[in-house]
Protein backbone atom coordinates (compact mmCIF):
# COMPACT_ATOMS: atom_id res chain seq x y z
CA UNK A 1 0.00 0.00 0.00
CA UNK A 2 3.00 2.76 0.81
CA UNK A 3 4.65 1.91 -2.56
CA UNK A 4 1.34 2.33 -4.68
CA UNK A 5 1.34 5.34 -2.54
CA UNK A 6 4.89 6.93 -3.88
CA UNK A 7 4.24 5.82 -7.33
CA UNK A 8 1.05 7.47 -7.66
CA UNK A 9 3.09 10.72 -6.18
CA UNK A 10 5.56 10.41 -8.82
CA UNK A 11 3.12 10.41 -12.07
CA UNK A 12 1.60 12.97 -10.66
CA UNK A 13 4.85 15.19 -10.33
CA UNK A 14 5.57 14.16 -14.49
CA UNK A 15 1.92 15.36 -15.36
CA UNK A 16 2.62 18.89 -14.10
CA UNK A 17 6.01 18.95 -15.34
CA UNK A 18 5.04 17.79 -18.94
CA UNK A 19 1.85 19.91 -19.12
CA UNK A 20 4.07 23.19 -17.89
CA UNK A 21 6.52 22.17 -21.19
CA UNK A 22 3.48 22.08 -23.17
CA UNK A 23 2.03 25.84 -22.07
CA UNK A 24 5.56 27.71 -21.97
CA UNK A 25 6.21 27.38 -26.20
CA UNK A 26 5.20 30.02 -28.39
CA UNK A 27 5.64 30.21 -32.17
CA UNK A 28 5.97 33.43 -34.21
CA UNK A 29 7.05 34.16 -38.06
CA UNK A 30 7.29 37.09 -40.42
CA UNK A 31 8.55 37.15 -43.77
CA UNK A 32 10.54 40.41 -45.25
CA UNK A 33 11.08 41.40 -48.57
CA UNK A 34 14.00 43.07 -49.37
CA UNK A 35 14.54 44.76 -52.97
CA UNK A 36 18.17 45.14 -54.47
CA UNK A 37 18.64 47.62 -57.21
CA UNK A 38 21.69 46.25 -59.79
CA UNK A 39 23.91 49.10 -61.27
CA UNK A 40 24.06 49.28 -65.01
CA UNK A 41 27.30 48.11 -66.44
CA UNK A 42 27.47 50.49 -69.95
CA UNK A 43 30.56 50.57 -71.58
CA UNK A 44 30.31 51.63 -75.07
CA UNK A 45 33.88 51.72 -77.48
CA UNK A 46 34.60 54.83 -80.10
CA UNK A 47 37.24 54.74 -83.29
CA UNK A 48 38.62 57.37 -85.30
CA UNK A 49 39.66 55.44 -88.34
CA UNK A 50 39.99 55.86 -92.22
CA UNK A 51 41.64 53.35 -94.22
CA UNK A 52 43.80 54.81 -96.25
CA UNK A 53 43.76 53.00 -100.56
CA UNK A 54 47.08 54.04 -101.10
CA UNK A 55 49.45 54.42 -98.36
CA UNK A 56 52.64 55.62 -99.36
CA UNK A 57 56.03 55.08 -97.53
CA UNK A 58 56.11 58.41 -94.88
CA UNK A 59 51.84 58.83 -94.65
CA UNK A 60 51.16 59.18 -90.85
CA UNK A 61 47.12 57.72 -90.80
CA UNK A 62 45.46 58.78 -87.91
CA UNK A 63 44.02 55.79 -85.51
CA UNK A 64 42.00 56.15 -82.39
CA UNK A 65 40.13 54.14 -79.90
CA UNK A 66 38.19 54.88 -76.67
CA UNK A 67 35.95 53.46 -74.40
CA UNK A 68 33.27 55.27 -71.92
CA UNK A 69 31.41 54.12 -69.30
CA UNK A 70 28.03 54.74 -69.51
CA UNK A 71 27.05 52.80 -66.59
CA UNK A 72 27.11 53.36 -62.67
CA UNK A 73 29.52 50.74 -62.11
CA UNK A 74 33.39 51.33 -61.91
CA UNK A 75 35.41 49.22 -64.72
CA UNK A 76 38.83 48.63 -65.65
CA UNK A 77 39.90 48.07 -69.20
CA UNK A 78 42.68 46.59 -71.27
CA UNK A 79 43.72 46.66 -74.72
CA UNK A 80 45.84 44.09 -77.04
CA UNK A 81 46.74 43.94 -80.75
CA UNK A 82 48.00 41.74 -83.42
CA UNK A 83 49.42 42.81 -87.11
CA UNK A 84 49.13 40.78 -90.07
CA UNK A 85 50.23 41.41 -93.48
CA UNK A 86 48.68 39.82 -96.74
CA UNK A 87 49.43 40.03 -100.15
CA UNK A 88 47.97 41.03 -103.52
CA UNK A 89 45.89 37.62 -103.57
CA UNK A 90 44.78 37.99 -99.53
CA UNK A 91 47.33 35.32 -98.51
CA UNK A 92 49.16 35.66 -95.75
CA UNK A 93 52.46 36.77 -95.58
CA UNK A 94 55.62 34.92 -93.64
CA UNK A 95 56.44 37.78 -90.80
CA UNK A 96 59.88 37.27 -91.20
CA UNK A 97 59.62 38.52 -94.85
CA UNK A 98 58.66 42.04 -93.50
CA UNK A 99 61.24 44.48 -92.57
CA UNK A 100 60.56 45.00 -88.31
CA UNK A 101 60.53 49.01 -88.73
CA UNK A 102 57.65 48.59 -91.75
CA UNK A 103 55.26 49.93 -89.78
CA UNK A 104 55.65 52.46 -86.76
CA UNK A 105 52.27 52.29 -84.24
CA UNK A 106 52.60 56.24 -82.87
CA UNK A 107 51.40 55.73 -79.00
CA UNK A 108 50.07 58.94 -76.89
CA UNK A 109 49.83 59.43 -73.35
CA UNK A 110 52.10 56.58 -71.98
CA UNK A 111 51.79 57.63 -68.19
CA UNK A 112 47.81 56.42 -68.57
CA UNK A 113 49.06 53.15 -70.20
CA UNK A 114 51.00 50.08 -68.73
CA UNK A 115 52.12 47.37 -70.71
CA UNK A 116 51.91 43.48 -68.88
CA UNK A 117 52.15 40.34 -71.11
CA UNK A 118 50.91 41.51 -74.25
CA UNK A 119 48.18 43.82 -72.76
CA UNK A 120 48.07 47.79 -72.30
CA UNK A 121 46.40 48.30 -69.32
CA UNK A 122 44.55 51.82 -68.51
CA UNK A 123 46.29 52.31 -65.27
CA UNK A 124 42.92 54.45 -63.62
CA UNK A 125 39.59 53.16 -62.46
CA UNK A 126 37.26 54.26 -65.58
CA UNK A 127 34.84 56.28 -63.64
CA UNK A 128 30.87 56.34 -64.45
CA UNK A 129 30.98 59.10 -67.39
CA UNK A 130 34.54 59.38 -67.91
CA UNK A 131 36.45 58.28 -70.70
CA UNK A 132 39.43 56.76 -71.17
CA UNK A 133 42.80 58.35 -73.20
CA UNK A 134 43.64 56.84 -76.59
CA UNK A 135 46.40 53.96 -76.32
CA UNK A 136 47.87 55.53 -80.19
CA UNK A 137 47.45 58.06 -81.98
CA UNK A 138 48.06 57.15 -85.37
CA UNK A 139 49.90 54.57 -87.57
CA UNK A 140 53.13 55.72 -90.06
CA UNK A 141 54.61 53.73 -92.60
CA UNK A 142 58.31 53.63 -92.34
CA UNK A 143 59.40 56.70 -95.47
CA UNK A 144 62.84 54.82 -95.66
CA UNK A 145 60.33 51.66 -97.38
CA UNK A 146 60.94 54.15 -100.45
CA UNK A 147 64.35 53.22 -101.30
CA UNK A 148 64.55 53.81 -105.15
CA UNK A 149 66.21 50.54 -107.64
CA UNK A 150 68.04 52.97 -110.42
CA UNK A 151 70.02 52.15 -114.21
CA UNK A 152 71.09 54.60 -116.13
CA UNK A 153 70.82 53.60 -120.34
CA UNK A 154 71.70 55.88 -123.09
CA UNK A 155 72.26 58.69 -120.92
CA UNK A 156 68.52 57.99 -119.31
CA UNK A 157 68.21 56.87 -115.72
CA UNK A 158 65.44 54.99 -114.78
CA UNK A 159 64.23 54.13 -111.27
CA UNK A 160 61.89 51.52 -109.79
CA UNK A 161 61.04 50.73 -106.30
CA UNK A 162 58.40 47.80 -105.24
CA UNK A 163 58.47 48.75 -101.20
CA UNK A 164 60.90 46.54 -100.14
CA UNK A 165 59.00 43.52 -101.77
CA UNK A 166 55.94 45.72 -100.06
CA UNK A 167 54.04 47.22 -103.08
CA UNK A 168 50.69 45.85 -103.41
CA UNK A 169 50.44 44.39 -99.76
CA UNK A 170 47.95 44.85 -97.14
CA UNK A 171 48.50 45.59 -93.13
CA UNK A 172 45.82 45.00 -91.10
CA UNK A 173 46.32 46.48 -87.72
CA UNK A 174 43.45 44.67 -85.07
CA UNK A 175 42.70 45.85 -81.37
CA UNK A 176 40.91 44.09 -78.83
CA UNK A 177 39.44 46.31 -75.99
CA UNK A 178 38.21 44.65 -72.62
CA UNK A 179 35.99 46.11 -70.10
CA UNK A 180 35.06 44.12 -66.86
CA UNK A 181 33.12 45.55 -63.91
CA UNK A 182 36.56 47.06 -61.33
CA UNK A 183 36.54 44.88 -58.40
CA UNK A 184 36.81 41.50 -60.57
CA UNK A 185 39.49 42.69 -62.82
CA UNK A 186 42.34 40.85 -61.11
CA UNK A 187 40.88 37.56 -60.70
CA UNK A 188 38.80 37.18 -64.04
CA UNK A 189 42.34 38.48 -66.14
CA UNK A 190 44.68 36.34 -63.82
CA UNK A 191 46.64 39.97 -63.48
CA UNK A 192 48.50 41.58 -60.71
CA UNK A 193 48.27 44.57 -62.38
CA UNK A 194 47.60 47.77 -60.27
CA UNK A 195 44.56 49.95 -61.66
CA UNK A 196 44.09 52.89 -59.50
CA UNK A 197 41.93 56.41 -58.89
CA UNK A 198 42.89 58.75 -61.64
CA UNK A 199 44.52 61.88 -60.23
CA UNK A 200 42.63 65.09 -60.52
CA UNK A 201 44.35 67.23 -62.79
CA UNK A 202 45.11 70.38 -60.17
CA UNK A 203 45.73 73.93 -61.21
CA UNK A 204 47.85 76.79 -60.10
CA UNK A 205 45.74 79.61 -61.22
CA UNK A 206 48.82 82.04 -61.03
CA UNK A 207 51.11 80.95 -63.80
CA UNK A 208 54.32 82.84 -62.04
CA UNK A 209 53.72 80.34 -59.17
CA UNK A 210 54.65 77.09 -58.52
CA UNK A 211 53.72 73.99 -56.08
CA UNK A 212 57.66 75.21 -54.90
CA UNK A 213 56.51 78.71 -54.16
CA UNK A 214 52.73 79.50 -53.25
CA UNK A 215 51.71 82.61 -51.52
CA UNK A 216 48.71 83.06 -48.78
CA UNK A 217 45.48 83.06 -50.83
CA UNK A 218 47.36 81.94 -54.38
CA UNK A 219 44.30 80.07 -56.11
CA UNK A 220 44.53 76.12 -56.90
CA UNK A 221 41.45 74.41 -59.10
CA UNK A 222 40.72 71.15 -59.06
CA UNK A 223 39.56 69.83 -62.07
CA UNK A 224 36.32 67.01 -62.22
CA UNK A 225 33.07 67.01 -63.05
CA UNK A 226 32.85 70.36 -61.49
CA UNK A 227 36.11 73.05 -60.85
CA UNK A 228 36.51 73.42 -56.91
CA UNK A 229 39.03 76.27 -56.25
CA UNK A 230 40.94 76.65 -52.78
CA UNK A 231 42.75 79.20 -51.72
CA UNK A 232 46.67 78.50 -50.36
CA UNK A 233 47.02 78.83 -46.55
CA UNK A 234 50.33 77.33 -45.72
CA UNK A 235 52.99 74.77 -46.31
CA UNK A 236 53.09 71.95 -43.65
CA UNK A 237 56.43 70.08 -44.82
CA UNK A 238 55.76 68.16 -47.74
CA UNK A 239 51.85 68.83 -47.62
CA UNK A 240 49.85 71.84 -48.55
CA UNK A 241 47.25 73.48 -46.69
CA UNK A 242 44.48 74.78 -48.60
CA UNK A 243 41.13 76.39 -47.81
CA UNK A 244 37.98 76.48 -49.82
CA UNK A 245 37.49 79.65 -52.03
CA UNK A 246 33.75 79.32 -51.24
CA UNK A 247 31.33 78.17 -48.94
CA UNK A 248 29.77 75.00 -49.27
CA UNK A 249 25.83 75.15 -50.82
CA UNK A 250 24.43 73.77 -47.69
CA UNK A 251 22.21 75.49 -44.95
CA UNK A 252 19.85 78.14 -45.57
CA UNK A 253 18.46 79.84 -48.46
CA UNK A 254 20.61 78.76 -50.86
CA UNK A 255 18.71 76.19 -52.76
CA UNK A 256 15.77 77.51 -54.89
CA UNK A 257 14.98 74.20 -56.22
CA UNK A 258 13.00 73.36 -52.99
CA UNK A 259 10.67 75.55 -50.63
CA UNK A 260 12.05 73.70 -47.67
CA UNK A 261 15.77 74.91 -48.15
CA UNK A 262 16.74 71.34 -47.80
CA UNK A 263 19.72 69.67 -45.55
CA UNK A 264 19.48 66.60 -46.83
CA UNK A 265 21.99 64.26 -48.54
CA UNK A 266 23.41 66.06 -51.58
CA UNK A 267 22.44 62.91 -53.51
CA UNK A 268 19.80 63.50 -53.34
CA UNK A 269 19.12 67.04 -53.80
CA UNK A 270 17.55 67.94 -56.75
CA UNK A 271 20.06 70.65 -57.04
CA UNK A 272 23.11 69.41 -59.03
CA UNK A 273 25.84 71.80 -56.87
CA UNK A 274 24.17 71.01 -53.74
CA UNK A 275 27.07 70.10 -51.24
CA UNK A 276 29.78 71.81 -53.59
CA UNK A 277 31.07 75.09 -53.23
CA UNK A 278 29.12 78.15 -54.29
CA UNK A 279 29.73 81.43 -54.22
CA UNK A 280 25.89 82.01 -53.02
CA UNK A 281 26.51 80.24 -49.69
CA UNK A 282 27.96 83.93 -48.28
CA UNK A 283 26.96 83.24 -44.82
CA UNK A 284 25.84 86.43 -43.31
CA UNK A 285 25.25 89.54 -45.87
CA UNK A 286 25.24 92.80 -43.97
CA UNK A 287 23.78 94.44 -47.55
CA UNK A 288 20.74 92.21 -47.12
CA UNK A 289 20.48 91.20 -43.60
CA UNK A 290 19.93 87.78 -44.35
CA UNK A 291 22.33 84.35 -44.36
CA UNK A 292 22.98 82.49 -46.94
CA UNK A 293 24.38 78.80 -46.25
CA UNK A 294 24.18 79.55 -42.95
CA UNK A 295 23.82 76.21 -40.67
CA UNK A 296 24.61 75.02 -37.31
CA UNK A 297 27.69 73.61 -35.80
CA UNK A 298 26.22 70.75 -34.32
CA UNK A 299 22.58 70.43 -32.31
CA UNK A 300 25.02 69.77 -28.69
CA UNK A 301 28.30 70.60 -27.33
CA UNK A 302 29.95 66.87 -28.00
CA UNK A 303 33.76 68.09 -26.79
CA UNK A 304 31.96 68.61 -23.50
CA UNK A 305 32.44 66.79 -20.56
CA UNK A 306 28.29 65.78 -19.18
CA UNK A 307 29.27 66.29 -15.58
CA UNK A 308 31.34 69.05 -15.66
CA UNK A 309 32.53 72.44 -17.54
CA UNK A 310 35.51 70.30 -18.69
CA UNK A 311 36.34 69.32 -21.89
CA UNK A 312 36.36 65.93 -22.60
CA UNK A 313 40.21 64.31 -22.74
CA UNK A 314 39.48 63.78 -26.33
CA UNK A 315 39.75 67.43 -27.51
CA UNK A 316 42.34 68.87 -24.54
CA UNK A 317 42.40 70.40 -21.45
CA UNK A 318 41.80 73.77 -22.43
CA UNK A 319 39.68 76.46 -24.71
CA UNK A 320 40.06 77.64 -27.73
CA UNK A 321 39.83 73.71 -28.70
CA UNK A 322 39.84 72.26 -32.12
CA UNK A 323 36.20 70.15 -31.83
CA UNK A 324 35.99 69.59 -35.61
CA UNK A 325 35.37 65.53 -35.53
CA UNK A 326 35.67 63.54 -38.43
CA UNK A 327 33.24 60.31 -36.36
CA UNK A 328 30.69 62.91 -35.28
CA UNK A 329 28.68 62.34 -38.22
CA UNK A 330 25.50 61.37 -37.92
CA UNK A 331 23.01 62.68 -40.68
CA UNK A 332 20.49 65.30 -40.06
CA UNK A 333 16.62 64.76 -38.82
CA UNK A 334 13.62 67.61 -39.73
CA UNK A 335 11.93 69.67 -37.97
CA UNK A 336 8.99 71.81 -39.04
CA UNK A 337 9.04 73.88 -35.68
CA UNK A 338 10.89 76.76 -37.07
CA UNK A 339 8.34 78.68 -38.70
CA UNK A 340 10.30 81.35 -40.64
CA UNK A 341 9.67 80.75 -44.37
CA UNK A 342 9.04 77.42 -44.36
CA UNK A 343 12.85 76.57 -42.81
CA UNK A 344 13.25 73.03 -41.50
CA UNK A 345 15.55 72.90 -37.97
CA UNK A 346 17.22 70.18 -37.12
CA UNK A 347 16.33 67.97 -34.10
CA UNK A 348 18.70 64.87 -33.83
CA UNK A 349 21.41 64.68 -31.28
CA UNK A 350 24.40 63.40 -33.27
CA UNK A 351 24.82 65.75 -36.42
CA UNK A 352 27.28 67.95 -36.89
CA UNK A 353 28.71 70.12 -39.52
CA UNK A 354 31.25 66.87 -40.11
CA UNK A 355 28.42 65.51 -41.89
CA UNK A 356 28.57 68.04 -45.12
CA UNK A 357 32.91 68.22 -44.65
CA UNK A 358 33.10 64.50 -44.83
CA UNK A 359 30.05 64.17 -47.71
CA UNK A 360 32.44 66.91 -49.67
CA UNK A 361 35.75 64.34 -49.24
CA UNK A 362 33.94 62.03 -51.01
CA UNK A 363 32.78 64.16 -54.00
CA UNK A 364 36.81 65.42 -54.34
CA UNK A 365 37.72 61.75 -53.97
CA UNK A 366 35.34 60.54 -56.67
CA UNK A 367 37.54 63.63 -58.63
CA UNK A 368 40.26 61.83 -58.21
CA UNK A 369 42.32 63.89 -55.54
CA UNK A 370 44.08 62.41 -53.26
CA UNK A 371 43.38 63.82 -49.59
CA UNK A 372 45.68 63.30 -46.70
CA UNK A 373 42.97 65.55 -44.31
CA UNK A 374 39.83 67.32 -44.50
CA UNK A 375 38.71 69.63 -41.28
CA UNK A 376 37.69 73.24 -40.98
CA UNK A 377 40.35 75.85 -40.01
CA UNK A 378 41.35 75.93 -36.70
CA UNK A 379 41.93 79.27 -34.13
CA UNK A 380 45.67 78.66 -34.23
CA UNK A 381 46.32 78.89 -38.20
CA UNK A 382 43.61 82.06 -38.24
CA UNK A 383 45.36 83.88 -35.54
CA UNK A 384 48.84 82.71 -36.84
CA UNK A 385 50.70 85.48 -38.31
CA UNK A 386 50.38 83.96 -41.65
CA UNK A 387 46.86 84.94 -41.84
CA UNK A 388 47.51 87.74 -38.49
CA UNK A 389 43.64 87.74 -37.11
CA UNK A 390 43.62 89.16 -33.34
CA UNK A 391 41.30 90.26 -31.10
CA UNK A 392 37.73 89.91 -32.65
CA UNK A 393 39.11 90.79 -36.47
CA UNK A 394 40.58 89.42 -39.21
CA UNK A 395 42.65 91.14 -42.20
CA UNK A 396 40.48 92.10 -45.01
CA UNK A 397 43.27 93.44 -47.37
CA UNK A 398 43.78 89.02 -48.00
CA UNK A 399 40.55 89.01 -49.76
CA UNK A 400 39.81 85.47 -49.87
CA UNK A 401 39.46 85.47 -46.28
CA UNK A 402 36.48 87.40 -45.86
CA UNK A 403 34.33 86.79 -48.85
CA UNK A 404 32.20 84.68 -46.80
CA UNK A 405 31.51 83.90 -42.81
CA UNK A 406 32.25 80.31 -42.04
CA UNK A 407 32.84 78.35 -38.79
CA UNK A 408 36.35 77.61 -37.80
CA UNK A 409 36.80 74.22 -35.92
CA UNK A 410 37.19 75.88 -32.63
CA UNK A 411 35.29 76.40 -29.86
CA UNK A 412 35.59 79.14 -27.40
CA UNK A 413 34.10 77.65 -24.60
CA UNK A 414 31.44 74.90 -23.60
CA UNK A 415 28.97 76.96 -25.57
CA UNK A 416 30.21 78.74 -28.25
CA UNK A 417 32.67 78.11 -31.56
CA UNK A 418 34.62 80.97 -33.40
CA UNK A 419 33.97 81.85 -36.84
CA UNK A 420 35.24 84.05 -39.17
CA UNK A 421 32.78 87.16 -40.54
CA UNK A 422 32.80 88.22 -43.77
CA UNK A 423 32.84 92.14 -42.62
CA UNK A 424 36.04 91.54 -41.32
CA UNK A 425 34.88 89.77 -37.70
CA UNK A 426 36.31 87.53 -35.52
CA UNK A 427 33.81 86.09 -33.47
CA UNK A 428 31.88 83.43 -31.53
CA UNK A 429 28.77 82.02 -32.28
CA UNK A 430 26.94 79.15 -30.26
CA UNK A 431 26.91 75.88 -31.72
CA UNK A 432 23.19 75.09 -31.53
CA UNK A 433 22.09 78.93 -32.76
CA UNK A 434 18.57 78.61 -34.73
CA UNK A 435 18.94 77.24 -38.44
CA UNK A 436 17.49 80.16 -39.50
CA UNK A 437 19.52 82.73 -38.12
CA UNK A 438 22.32 80.88 -38.62
CA UNK A 439 25.49 83.02 -39.83
CA UNK A 440 28.02 81.14 -40.47
CA UNK A 441 28.84 78.33 -43.62
CA UNK A 442 30.98 75.22 -44.02
CA UNK A 443 34.37 76.29 -45.66
CA UNK A 444 36.59 73.25 -45.02
CA UNK A 445 40.41 72.84 -45.44
CA UNK A 446 42.06 70.59 -47.35
CA UNK A 447 45.50 69.04 -46.81
CA UNK A 448 47.05 67.49 -49.84
CA UNK A 449 50.78 66.08 -51.12
CA UNK A 450 53.01 68.77 -52.86
CA UNK A 451 53.78 65.59 -55.02
CA UNK A 452 50.83 65.25 -56.08
CA UNK A 453 50.08 68.36 -57.66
Amino acid sequence: MKNKKSLIAIVAVLLVIVVGVTFAYFTSSATFNNQFNLGNYSITTQEVFESPDNWAPGDTTPKTITATNNGTIDAAVRVSFTEAWTDENGDSVDSSNIPNDAVTINFTTPSDWTENNGYYYYNYILKPRNTTSSLIESVTLNPNLNNSNCTESNGVKTCTSNLQGLAGYHYTLTFTIETVQYDQYQSVWNTNQSIVKKPAPIQIMNQARTKDTLQLGDEVCVNGDTTECFNFIRYDGEDIVLLAKYNLKVGNKVDITDPRHPIWDYYESNDPGYGLQSSEAKGYDASSSYSYGGILFAPNAYWGDDNSSELKTKYGTSYPADVYDSEYITAPNFSNSCGDEGSICFYVDGYSIAYFVEAYKDILEEYGLTIKNIRLLTYSEATSPNIGCSGYSCPTTTGFLTNTSFFLGTAKDSYDVWYIVSNGGFDNNPYEYFYYNATAGVRPVIVIRKSDM
